[in-house]
């Protein structure tokens, strides 16, 4: 079976998902363990289910060797969390807490609200079901800031490992690697204080565990799901090459998290990780990908500016298309007819940087970029394209600006690119697209 044939399967299918061996044993060492001898303080964080009330957590932290650390604060909205208690001084404020933990040893446990609405009368971003909970672990840990002590010790750094306590027969999905069963290590890059990042999944659950052209990948579906996931593993096994290659980097874990109504019937992206309603397939009647969508904001090392959503959200969704017409998923004149809804169901005459439409975001600028690839090639003799822009991108990170993707677009071009901006960016003119390729040029910046 082809995988174009895979994908139109994939929209409707509910057959059960083949179990794929867990190549867990086969993961390579964790820098936590390389990086030892370098850790100066150690935090073991806990979630507890309590299946009376598993709507609400109970999350401790326990520290232990912290001399170095002074005080740490938490933020968080007052509706998600409360009873915070510990050892040593806590301050509360409206919002925050300020915690001395003293030392050597030292914890904190409070309550953690796991539902939680993405929008008002919309879906939940976090939910606690009939033997499931699904959320990012942000449910359940505050942000926080850690205050040292430098004449302690000069360059702190922790050894930290996530612990979920279950109720009998629950199991847990989460993109962090595994040190036991329910028992995590917790990596943040470039942060002293390592904090449990991207999504997790909790309760009778069923995963599908495998090696995906080199990302170890973990798809876990709540109960009562039965998608076929068959499709989906074929679609990673050709696109996570492909992203790679865009973004000059390869994910070294991904989860896909899946769960059913009440949960928001679209899909989010975490570290690592995102979700994804059971309901969703893995092409949408208009062509776009909601998987490939999530998995470009998961790849992707860079986040957008406040008036740069435009950008984020138009590559995601012009390359939720390109990818797939790529790898052979979608016809050329599917392809077309995905650029022509674009146009049509575009918001236009509005300024780019400063609307939050969304179908300007999601049809709109995802033809502004279809566009510019056009103009990049035909000013650099189709020696280079809107991914030689994305990889320069991917390759400096950190936060993407509308003047900075300017910027990189006319140094990848070597022209300028202002007067487009002018009339389809800043004032959002609709550009024509009367004379689509029938026969696209090799995609040659794509290596």
């Amino acid at each position: 079976m082809t995988l174009a044939s895979l994908l139109v399967a994939g929209l409707t299918s509910k057959a059960a998902g083949t179990k794929i061996a867990n190549t867990a044993d086969t993961d390579p060492v964790p820098k936590a363990t390389a990086d030892a001898a370098h850790e100066t303080f150690s935090i073991t964080y806990t979630i507890e289910i309590n299946p009376a009330e598993p709507a609400h957590a109970r999350v401790r932290w326990a520290l232990a060797g912290i001399d170095e650390i002074e005080r740490i604060r938490l933020r968080f909205d007052p509706d998600r969390f409360a009873d915070f208690a510990g050892s040593g001084a806590i301050e509360h404020r409206r919002g925050e807490i300020l915690w001395s933990p003293g030392g050597p040893y030292a914890e904190l446990h409070y309550t953690a609200r796991v539902d939680h609405r993405r929008a008002p009368g919309k879906g939940y971003d976090s939910y606690a079901g009939d033997g499931w909970i699904l959320s990012r672990t942000t449910a359940f840990f505050p942000r926080s800031a850690v205050l040292f002590r430098r004449e302690i010790e000069t360059h702190p750094e922790s050894r930290a490992r996530l612990v979920v306590r279950l109720p009998h027969g629950w199991d847990s999905a989460s993109v962090l690697p595994p040190d036991g069963p329910d028992r995590y290590i917790v990596e943040t890059p470039h942060q002293r204080l390592d904090h449990p990042r991207g999504w997790l999944l909790l309760g009778r659950i069923r995963r599908i565990d495998s090696m995906v052209a080199g990302t170890s990948l973990t798809i876990a579906l709540a109960p009562g799901l039965t998608m076929k996931t068959d499709p989906l593993v074929e679609l990673l096994q050709q696109a996570l090459p492909a992203l790679a290659s865009l973004f000059d980097r390869r994910l070294p874990r991904l989860l896909i998290a899946i769960g059913p109504d009440p949960m928001w019937r679209g899909g989010l992206s975490g570290e690592e990780s995102l979700y994804m309603h059971g309901d969703r397939p893995l092409r949408s009647p208009d062509y776009t990908s909601p998987y490939l969508h999530e998995l470009f904001h998961v790849t992707a090392p860079f986040r957008p500016h406040a008036d740069a959503h435009w950008v984020t959200e138009g590559l995601a969704e012009y390359y939720s298309i390109e990818l797939q017409r790529r790898i052979g998923a979608l016809s050329e004149a599917h392809y077309q007819r995905a650029l022509e809804l674009f146009a049509k169901h575009g918001v236009w005459n509005h300024d780019f940087t400063r609307t939050s439409i969304p179908a300007l975001r999601n049809n709109s600028a995802p033809l502004i970029m279809y566009v510019l690839d056009q103009r990049i090639r035909a000013a650099t003799g189709d020696q280079r394209g809107l991914d030689a822009v994305v990889t320069s991108l991917a390759r400096e990170g950190g936060v993407v600006s509308t003047a900075r993707f300017l910027g990189t677009i006319q140094r990848v071009a070597g022209k300028s690119f202002a007067g487009f901006f002018r009339r389809h960016v800043y004032r959002g003119e609709q550009p024509a697209i009367s004379s689509l390729p029938a026969d696209p040029p090799p995609r040659s910046d794509l290596r």
